[in-house]
């Protein structure tokens, strides 16, 4: 049976769950600090840890982090640390298995001047940074198509995605997205990436939420799936369905600072069925980072202020369990972020 690898943001640690029998394995303690996303290479058994900042979170943070955590997966034991620098503010991470690169999302050090972030892409024999392209703003997220050949931005509040070409290491195109976007995902062909929007807070009146679709053959924006409720992350399953993380949020009386109240999993059918419902749950308050298992059976909902992950049955929607990964506030740290990135292990 599979491992769930879980990284705590405020704990500042990586934690292996048996998912059999949801019982904590290891824990990696004393990480770099803010941990952020996990990528697995299933070749090599290595798990790559982002470090977006110094201490805090977007956008309240101090220094950037420049580094990336290369761990052991049987070991269990970090075993190496990569440095992107100037490249800075590292956060989403992708692999590209067939050039053996990695590349990260970074917020600035690409380039000078201001709006430096882009794509760093990084060669996993050397370690060292072997491209640098802008996106002409702070990115958080990505997703590649399954070529290598381009990549999609989310530059959160920036109000247009960056379209990149990875392989001629340039900024081709943008595409309007106003209020911004958070998560993105990407059809299993690499044809459709979906961005939802607005950025998480963008909208207080609850107007406007929705999934815009894009043509990654076209560049250009083909259809809108609205929303009921706002969404911070879209993964796409093996059957290409929609995985939709949903958040509600209200705001206190005479302050601007947003007070989540709801969170939940939303499944969406594919494209050639019309996007319609399949079902939902309540999860936790905000269900930042969402994955399913390659045969489309379970998804994995980290509920990065509750500290859980709740496994989910896909076939009936009904959970299966919820897994406690950092559910305790640190007095040093300025807000909880108690489960963040997730990568699957397959033994």
């Amino acid at each position: 049976m599979s491992t769930l690898a879980v990284v705590s943001q405020s704990g500042q640690t990586l934690n292996f769950f048996h998912l059999a029998s949801g019982k904590r394995t290891g824990q990696l303690r004393d990480l770099t600090a803010e941990p952020h996303e996990l990528c697995y290479d299933q070749r090599t058994g290595l798990l790559y840890i982002s470090h977006a900042y110094e201490h805090g979170w977007y956008p309240a943070h101090g220094t950037f982090g420049t580094k990336i955590s290369v761990v052991d997966s049987m070991q269990r034991k970090v075993v190496e640390m990569i440095d992107v620098s100037p490249a800075k503010g590292t956060h989403y991470l992708v692999l590209d298995s067939k050039r053996d690169i990695l590349y990260a999302s970074v917020e600035d050090g690409v380039g000078c001047g201001p709006n430096a972030g882009g794509i760093v892409g990084i060669c996993l024999k050397t370690r060292k940074v072997i491209k640098a392209i802008r996106s002409g703003h702070k990115t958080h997220w990505f997703v590649m198509t399954p070529d290598g050949a381009k990549a999609y931005t989310c530059n959160k509040e920036a109000g247009f995605v960056s379209v990149i070409d990875l392989v001629n290491e340039r900024m081709v195109g943008r595409i309007d997205m106003p209020g911004g976007c958070e998560q993105p995902g990407i059809s299993g062909n690499g044809e459709l990436a979906y961005f939802p929007s607005p950025t998480i807070g963008g909208s207080r009146s609850g107007a406007g939420f929705a999934i815009q679709v894009i043509d990654t053959t076209t560049d250009r924006m083909v259809q809108s799936i609205s929303l009921d409720l706002g969404a911070v992350t879209v993964h796409v399953d093996s059957e290409d369905r929609l995985l939709v993380g949903q958040y509600r949020i209200g705001f206190s009386a005479g302050s601007t600072k947003p007070v989540p109240l709801y969170g939940g999993l939303l499944l969406l059918a594919s494209a050639r069925e019309g996007y319609r419902e399949l079902g939902r749950l309540e999860t936790g308050v905000v269900p930042l980072t969402i994955f399913a298992s390659p045969d489309g059976q379970r998804a994995f909902v980290s509920n990065i202020f509750l500290g859980t992950v709740t496994v989910v049955d896909l076939s009936t929607m009904t959970v299966e369990r919820t897994l406690q990964v950092d559910t305790e506030s640190r007095a040093d740290k300025g807000l909880h972020q108690g489960a963040h990135g997730l990568a699957l292990i397959r033994e």
